[in-house]
């Protein structure tokens, strides 16, 4: 089995003699006498392939060797290293060492291994041989294991090392030759006792590791991911000739030297023979045979291997065609393969010449498919090289495609190439590209790799183009992943970008996605965007699409939304939209749901921004909502809003408007139709809000408007709410007026005559009231809101009151139907209307004792809201803070901006408490008629007919803060 000589180098490094590093005297003797025997009739390396270094001069004059050996090389490639071996303590990899090497400075005085393995792996040798006789050998393929996988993968590669990773190699001092060279020379000196002709690898390093081991010395190591190791590395010259009558195998060096000779029938079945038992022998025929047959030979081999399930010799020897054959023989070969059952070659083929071929000459090829009629393959060898080769490799291939008759096909490339490469690579090549004379190739390749690429990959793509001032392209890029990727890919894409905190692109691509989308494509994007928890994106996509859209489209979005997976998201989503989203977008998006009759949405909208923005913003909304005619700032809702909202919610509007639309904040908080109690409150709640500007023109119109008596009245509800300024203020500028001061100072006498008549008389002895001796309560009148089956009589029962009283403070005309929801005013303090309630103690709260807790229970229980099993006792406790909750609910007493619960007793719930139960005390001991006999015109409620009919009322605010 010959090898040509050209085709076959080797290269023996020996160091021997060290600066700092101990002397190896026998290695000097190594290097001469492997060198010997390399002449072997299997190798024929000739002195002039085969180069020699004994302390070579620096790792560079190795490293030059090597590279030189492994680029003239195309049969054996054999490197012999024999030295010390050094591992780096940073990386913990293995150099080989030269004379001027120092151990404390690893890096930058030795040969790092991987300068050989990278010469190694670049060679177009068909067989490697490395053989390192050094400490730490095994480094090489232990601890390099990504290295060294890359380095096995190689076709033809073996790699020999004399010590394992951790171990020592040993040079004996009374040898001539190192431990693994001397047992290696003479294996191959004397032979192995065998049939066989010739010693493989394998069986050297078998024999190697036994006469090692037998001596006690360090175990070789090995590495061969292929059939290298039963390929012939030397004759064996212990030959056993075979006894009669065997039958011989084939003469493997005759059989090589009859390669290039003998017919295609006889050199397929000798590759079969050979096959079974010797594959490295077989693979070595095919490579000759591939070098040097004529093409027409090498179809027929093709064919002839195919069919015999030979094609692994086939594929391990195309390297070396593709590197000795022209452009135009590999086309010839390509052509006359598509028509054989070897046509799979063909794959294998072209990805070799993508892998193999310079630019030039794999344009030159593919031009020559294209002309026989190949597209197909001329795409597939195009495609192969753009994925496989450097960057620059690619760019070199588009220039020169796209000069000839391979423009047509370099689009279908970028379509490949935007696939498979690194999406780095995609954004680099497309600025080269964008840069040289094929920008639409570059626009190309950035479109198809939007059509294909994650939504990472895709935002990596947006950054770049962003930063490079590619902006008209990112849009081209959203504008693509919108109409072919559909809205789950937007939602990720949006997700990413804000990720990289790229927000003005996510919003850009939001606000494309709104626009160019259908109903149900906003939908699920929206859906999406909070799927990945991209709330904020979600909202902003639903304001645009409330500005952006129809209002149909949008009323269709929101109620696919509500009943969607996401509709758990959407009061949330509302609510966000008030408190981050800019004014007018929080007005635009009002109107649309008002507009789309969601008026229960648009309300909650509307009152979640005035509570929760400043009054700037808020004002800059409401503006925008008048400018467009909304209901909400028209001047009847506006005048009458405190009959349905509480006195806090006024003043925060009334704060706002003030801003914006001062005379809107005039019909706000107007006072006309307003009780004292309603006044105060305002007062209070505009004060809480630090609106004293707005407080006082609510006095000054109180100073103007208002008759005597009921700023009198009004004085002291201030006085009782702890707005002393307020009341002062209120004071002084009435105070010029008599009838005034008249007025307060009686209801100030009132109120210290009624304090000791309670503490000594509340309560009829006899059950019945006596009205000569009561002075007015403080608190003059309450606010009711009819309910079902009510009628007046039933409520001024309720409330130990005239019937008659009632009839006249509210204007009712006979027959006194009452509509629920209407809202009525219980006077108080209308003649023989004089009950006394007991007086309000201080600091009567919940989870406190108080000797007067006992006496609130008793009126609790008396109206119905304690039961009766409960223990009286001087606690304050749950029961009692309960029942209190319910009555101020019921009489909307509760302090707060939402009237919620409220355990605790206002002085104003006091006495109307003593009040309800004063008229149920009367009603149980059957002592109602003294209040007034019922009138026989009036029902006690609305008929069935008179249901029927239609009633017009405003939702009305029941009792009062």
């Amino acid at each position: 089995m010959h090898d040509p000589a050209p085709a076959s180098r080797a290269v023996l490094v020996g160091a021997s003699g060290f600066t700092t590093l101990d002397d190896l005297p026998a290695v000097r003797a190594n290097v001469p006498a492997l060198k010997s025997l390399l002449g072997d009739l299997v190798l024929h390396l000739d002195a002039g392939h085969c180069r020699t270094l004994v302390d070579p001069a620096s790792p560079r004059q190795v490293s030059v060797a090597v590279r030189a050996a492994a680029q003239e090389a195309t049969g054996t490639l054999l490197v012999y290293y024999a030295g010390h071996g050094l591992i780096d303590p940073g990386t913990g990899l293995l150099h080989l060492a030269v004379p001027d090497s120092d151990r404390d400075s690893v890096f930058d005085t030795t040969v790092p291994y991987d300068w050989i393995k990278r010469s190694i792996a670049t060679s177009r040798a068909a067989r490697r041989i490395v053989i390192l006789d050094c400490c730490y050998s095994a480094r090489a393929f232990g601890v390099q294991s990504e290295s060294v996988a890359a380095l096995a993968e190689i076709d033809g590669t073996y790699l020999m090392a004399a010590a394992a990773e951790t171990a020592v190699a040993l040079s004996p001092p009374d040898e001539p030759y190192t431990a693994f060279t001397g047992e290696l020379l003479d294996l191959l000196r004397d032979g192995v006792a065998s049939r066989s002709r010739f010693l493989d690898l394998d069986t050297v390093f078998d024999q190697l590791a036994r006469r090692l081991q037998a001596k006690d010395r360090p175990r070789p190591q090995s590495l061969c991911r292929n059939s290298l190791g039963s390929w012939p590395f030397a004759r064996n010259n212990a030959f056993q000739p075979p006894p009669e009558g065997f039958v011989a195998a084939p003469d493997i060096a005759r059989a090589l030297d009859a390669v290039r000779t003998v017919s295609v029938p006889v050199l397929a079945a000798q590759i079969g023979e050979l096959s079974e038992h010797r594959p490295a022998t077989a693979t070595e025929m095919v490579h000759t045979a591939l070098q040097h047959r004529p093409v027409a030979d090498l179809a027929l081999l093709f064919v002839a291997l195919y069919q015999a399930g030979r094609q692994p010799h086939v594929e391990a020897a195309l390297p070396a065609l593709m590197a000795s054959r022209s452009v135009q023989e590999s086309a010839d070969l390509l052509e006359q393969l598509l028509a054989t059952p070897a046509e799979d070659a063909v794959i294998t083929l072209l990805r070799l010449t993508a892998e193999l071929k310079p630019a030039a000459d794999t344009v030159h090829l593919a031009t020559a498919l294209i002309r026989i009629g190949l597209r197909e393959h001329t795409t597939v060898l195009l495609s192969a090289f753009a994925v496989t080769r450097s960057l620059d490799d690619t760019l070199a291939l588009t220039g020169l495609a796209c000069r000839g008759e391979l423009d047509e096909l370099v689009e279908p490339v970028m379509h490949v190439l935007a696939e498979r490469r690194p999406i780095a690579d995609v954004i680099d090549l497309f600025q080269r590209l964008h840069n040289a004379p094929h920008p639409h190739h570059a626009l190309a390749l950035i479109t198809a790799a939007a059509r294909s690429r994650t939504a990472t990959d895709t935002a990596e793509m947006i950054t770049s183009l962003y930063r490079d001032g590619y902006q008209e392209i990112a849009e081209e890029i959203f504008r693509t992943g919108i109409g072919h990727r559909g809205p789950e890919h937007t939602g990720e894409l949006i997700a990413a970008l804000q990720k990289l905190r790229l927000t003005e692109a996510a919003a850009l691509g939001r606000r494309l996605a709104i626009r160019n989308s259908t109903v149900s494509e906003t939908i699920l994007l929206i859906t999406h965007l909070m799927a990945v928890g991209q709330h904020q994106h979600a909202l902003a996509a639903t304001l645009e699409t409330a500005r952006l859209r129809p209002g149909a489209e949008f009323v269709e979005i929101t109620q696919a939304l509500d009943v969607s997976p996401a509709h758990q998201h959407m009061p949330a989503l509302l609510n966000e939209a008030a408190r981050t989203s800019s004014p007018v977008d929080v007005a635009h998006l009002i109107q649309v749901l008002d507009e789309a009759g969601q008026s229960s949405d648009a309300e909650h909208v509307l009152w979640r921004t005035v509570r929760n923005r400043l009054p700037g913003d808020t004002g800059i909304m409401l503006d925008h909502l008048n400018a467009n005619g909304s209901r909400f700032t028209d001047d009847l809702a506006l005048r009458t809003l405190w009959r349905s909202h509480s006195p806090i919610d006024t003043a925060y509007l009334a704060r706002a408007l003030d801003t914006v639309l001062p005379a809107k904040t005039d019909l706000v908080c107007g006072i006309d139709d307003r009780s004292v109690a309603d006044v105060a409150a305002l007062v209070a709640s505009l004060e809480r809000l630090s609106a004293g500007i707005r407080t006082n023109r609510v006095l000054d119109a109180v100073v103007r408007d208002w008759e005597h008596h009921r700023q009198a009245h009004l004085v002291i509800a201030l006085e009782e709410r702890s707005l002393t300024g307020c009341a002062r203020r209120l004071e002084q500028a009435a105070r010029p007026s008599k009838d005034f001061v008249e007025k307060l100072a009686g209801l100030r006498g009132a109120q210290r005559e009624t304090v000791w008549q309670a503490l000594t008389f509340w309560w009829p002895r006899n059950g019945r009231p006596d009205r000569r001796q009561r002075t007015p309560s403080p608190h003059n009148h309450a606010l009711y809101v009819v309910r079902d089956e009510d009628s007046v009589y039933g409520i001024a029962a309720r409330y130990g009151v005239r019937w008659a009283s009632i009839v006249e403070a509210n204007d009712l005309s006979v027959p006194f139907l009452l509509t629920p929801g209407q809202q009525l005013r219980i006077t108080f303090e209308s003649e023989g209307n004089r009950f006394v309630p007991p007086p309000f103690p201080r600091k009567l709260l919940p989870e406190r004792s108080h000797p007067r807790v006992r006496q609130l229970q008793a009126a609790l229980k008396q109206s119905g809201y304690l039961p009766r099993w409960v223990v009286d006792s001087d606690y304050y406790g749950p029961a009692t803070s309960e029942a209190v909750a319910r009555f101020n609910r019921e009489h909307r007493l509760a302090q707060g901006p939402s009237n919620g619960t409220d355990h605790v007793i206002s002085h104003r719930g006091w006495d109307l408490l003593h009040r309800i139960a004063h008229g149920k005390l009367l009603l149980a001991q059957g002592l109602a008629d003294g209040l007034d006999a019922l009138p026989q015109q009036i029902p006690l409620g609305p008929t069935a007919a008179d249901r029927q009919k239609p009633e017009k009322w405003f939702p009305a605010r029941a009792g009062e803060d």
